[in-house]
């Protein structure tokens, strides 16, 4: 693999929490930020995971906000996971997550989507 933008063959593979790889230019950072700002993503939409294998519940409120320079996975006001974002969010991420996290709990047969309540927002 070679930098869009320097031309060196210096990339750095990240493997994230949803075994999704992200690439960056170790010599001008190309594409770093895009690359760690995933790796969060991933890790807010594993816990989210995790917690849909293990939940009974059958209303769920889903809440990720970004809050200074943290990024919060709340669900049923309850703070499940927590991290550094020092990251731009905005709307096409926004989107994203709304999107994924919808997939995700139509995916569980067990949710009735019309009781999920899902919020991102900055």
């Amino acid at each position: 693999m070679i930098c869009n933008c320097c031309k060196s063959t210096n990339i750095k593979y990240l493997l994230s929490d949803t075994n999704s790889t992200y690439t960056y230019c170790i010599n001008c950072n190309n594409n770093y930020d895009i690359a760690h700002k995933h790796m969060v993503i991933d890790a807010i939409l594993k816990r989210l995971l995790n917690y849909l294998n293990t939940s009974n519940e059958e209303n769920l409120k889903i809440e990720v906000k970004k809050e200074n320079n943290l990024i919060l996975l709340i669900i049923n006001d309850i703070k499940v996971f927590e991290t550094q974002f020092n990251y731009d969010f905005v709307k096409k991420d926004i989107y994203y997550l709304e999107t994924i996290i919808s997939e995700l709990v139509q995916d569980y047969h067990k949710f009735d989507i019309s009781k999920i309540d899902i919020v991102v927002y900055e």
